[in-house]
C-alpha cells in the first residue's frame, strides 16, 4: 500500500499529540509502513544531509568499507544490479538511519504535549505485573488495561480503591487509566492523592503530574508542570531522567 500521501502530509503539517502518538504506533507495528518513512526522509534529506563535508567522507568510508566486504574471501561478487544495489543500500542506510532518527525525534516531539504522548505510548502502554495483598484483583485490572478495555480495568481499580481506600497501587493504575482516556481532571486527582504517600521509597505522584498537565497542555498547564518537574529534579524523585530530559526542551 501506498502511503506517500499520509506521511507527506504528516510531516508537511503539525501533527496534534494524538496523530504523534498513532503515527509512533504505526512504525513500530508495521515494517513496511516504517520503511516507506524511511525511504520518504531519505529522499528529503540526503541532499542537505550530503552537502556538509564531513557527512560526505563519512559516507566514503562507509561505501568503502562495505565496498571491501563484498570482495573479501568466500563473499560472491556480481555486478548485476541486485547485489550492487544491496551494496550502495547498505553504505546510505548507516547515513539516513541517522538522519531518520533525528528529523523524526526533532519533529515528533517539539512540544510538550507531543513529549507526554511519546512517553505515554512508550512507557504506559502495558503495565508490568505487581505483587500485592491484592494480587487477584489487581491481575485482573492489569490484564484489562493491557488488553486496551480501560473502561472495565478503570471499574476494577476504584472497586479496590472503595475497598481499600488506602491502596496506592489501585489509585495509581486508575490514574494511568484516566490518563490514557484523556480524563485529564480525573488523573491528576488520583496523582494528587498519591502525593499523600511520601512514606514510600518510590513514588511517581509528582511526575505524572507533571505529564499530565504537559498532555492536556491547558493555559498555565506547561508552566505548572515545569514547577513540578523541577521538583523533581530537586528532591532526585521517580522520573527524574525523563525530568531533566524535558526541561531541557522546554
Amino acid at each position: 500500500m501506498d502511503n506517500s500521501a499520509y506521511i507527506e502530509d504528516y510531516f508537511s503539517g503539525t501533527p496534534d499529540p494524538e496523530q504523534v502518538l498513532s503515527f509512533a504506533k504505526r512504525i513500530e507495528a508495521d515494517p513496511a509502513f516504517a520503511e516507506e518513512v524511511s525511504f520518504y526522509l531519505s529522499v528529503h534529506s540526503m541532499a542537505k544531509e550530503l552537502s556538509n563535508l564531513e557527512k560526505k567522507e563519512r559516507f566514503k568510508d562507509i561505501y568503502q568499507n562495505t565496498h571491501k566486504l563484498s570482495r573479501a574471501p568466500g563473499i560472491k561478487t556480481s555486478n548485476t544490479p541486485s547485489v550492487r544495489n544491496l551494496v550502495y543500500y547498505l553504505a546510505a542506510a548507516a547515513v539516513v538511519a541517522g538522519i531518520v532518527f533525528g528529523i523524526y525525534t526533532q519533529h515528533a516531539a517539539s512540544s510538550p504535549a507531543e513529549l507526554a504522548a511519546l512517553y505515554e505510548s512508550e512507557h504506559l502502554a502495558t503495565l508490568s505485573v505487581t505483587l500485592s495483598a491484592h494480587s487477584d484483583s489487581l491481575q485482573t485490572g492489569i490484564r484489562l488495561y493491557n488488553e486496551g478495555k480501560l473502561d472495565d480495568a478503570l471499574l476494577q481499580f476504584e472497586k479496590m480503591i472503595q475497598t481499600d481506600s488506602s491502596n496506592f497501587t489501585a489509585k495509581k493504575y486508575a490514574g494511568l487509566v484516566c490518563l490514557r482516556q484523556k480524563d485529564y481532571d480525573k488523573a491528576l486527582h488520583y496523582f494528587i492523592q498519591l502525593e499523600t504517600y511520601r512514606e514510600l521509597y518510590s513514588n511517581p505522584a509528582i511526575f505524572y503530574q507533571a505529564l499530565t498537565l504537559m498532555e492536556r497542555n491547558q493555559d498555565g498547564d506547561v508552566a505548572k508542570a515545569k514547577l513540578l518537574l523541577q521538583q523533581v529534579v530537586k528532591n532526585d524523585l521517580e522520573g527524574k531522567e525523563t525530568a531533566v530530559e524535558w526541561l531541557k526542551r522546554m
